[in-house]
């Protein structure tokens, strides 16, 4: 079973064109895996244990809230650096989004060089979180 570094990101979102997208933004420093579902995306996770996933909230197969929130309880997974990648742009849902578990949130469409910027300083935070962890 092939494993990707921790650079890799599940991209969950039913909008493939917007999957590919992301994947082209983050090309250069990422390995990234796309997913159309929470299911497809949990499948994604357990196989490729990303250091980063971004999540569009409007899924057609659950509640994303819900999956940040299992994600977060899980003590193999909760390490998994989460961005909300999404069309909501309301305060409600970017304060639901970080009360469930959510690390960073981006209003559709992105800006693609702050995104980028974004995702490589959650990356270093994932890193300093794990190596804190470690000691």
């Amino acid at each position: 079973m092939p494993k990707y570094p921790s650079t890799a990101v599940v991209v969950i979102d039913p909008d493939p064109a917007y999957q590919r997208q992301i994947a082209y933004l983050l090309q250069e420093s990422f390995q990234c895996v796309p997913a159309n579902t929470l299911h497809e995306a949990y499948q994604a996770i357990l196989r490729f244990r990303p250091g980063i996933i971004t999540l569009e909230l409007d899924q057609p197969d659950g509640d994303a809230f819900a999956f940040i929130k299992y994600l977060q309880q899980d003590g193999v997974l909760k390490p998994i650096l989460i961005a909300c990648v999404t069309r909501r742009s309301s305060v409600l849902d970017k304060v639901s989004a970080f009360r469930a578990g959510a690390d960073d949130y981006f209003v559709k469409p992105v800006s693609s060089t702050l995104f980028y910027g974004q995702m490589l300083l959650l990356r270093r935070a994932g890193h300093l979180a794990r190596s804190v962890s470690v000691r």
